[in-house]
């Protein structure tokens, strides 16, 4: 474990734990494998085109970070800061992301394919024009104003999740996954009005 240190994204290697580390601007292409983030802080805000492989990141901050054409495979953001991160265009295979605040975020023309997320705040995040492979879990999240526009919702699974409103595709909704209790609000997102 490499603790307390300042150093430059540069010099991270794989196989390693960062705690408490600050790390300044990497000049090159990002590229990561096998490592994990504990309480680091990170001057650079500019992430786009990085790829992270099973990495751990854990307490951190990417408040409105751009991530955009990026690949995560097998990684895992618990108890982080992610409000307003741009992770359009992306590639996230085997993700989770649990604990965590991820209101605003934009996964806009994204490749999600067997992830999930787990007791996250995803208020008015965009997932327009998204592709679900396989599954996308959200486990106890609130997700109240999160744009699906143009996404084909099979394999999404909201049935434990809280909204009152999101914004759908109507023709796009066929096997997406939903509580009883939510019938009410979902048929309401599709137009029908209910009478007493």
């Amino acid at each position: 474990m490499i603790q307390g240190q300042n150093l430059s994204l540069d010099d991270v290697d794989s196989e390693k734990t960062y705690e408490e580390c600050h790390f300044s601007y990497s000049s090159d292409q990002l590229s990561f494998s096998a490592v994990a983030f504990k309480n680091c802080t990170f001057e650079q805000t500019d992430f786009s085109h990085s790829e992270w492989v099973e990495c751990e990141f854990k307490s951190c901050q990417f408040l409105n970070n751009n991530f955009s054409e990026s690949c995560f495979f097998q990684t895992v953001f618990n108890k982080y800061q992610l409000m307003g991160t741009n992770f359009s265009n992306n590639t996230w295979k085997n993700v989770t992301v649990k604990d965590s605040k991820a209101d605003y975020c934009n996964f806009s023309s994204s490749k999600i394919d067997a992830s999930s997320f787990v007791d996250t705040s995803l208020l008015e995040a965009y997932f327009q024009e998204t592709k679900i492979k396989k599954k996308l879990l959200c486990h106890n999240c609130e997700m109240n104003g999160v744009d699906f526009l143009d996404t084909s919702l099979r394999g999404l699974d909201l049935s434990t999740s809280y909204f009152d409103d999101l914004i759908v595709t109507p023709s796009l909704v066929k096997e997406c996954i939903i509580a009883p209790l939510q019938a009410t609000a979902f048929a309401g997102l599709l137009g029908v009005k209910f009478k007493e």
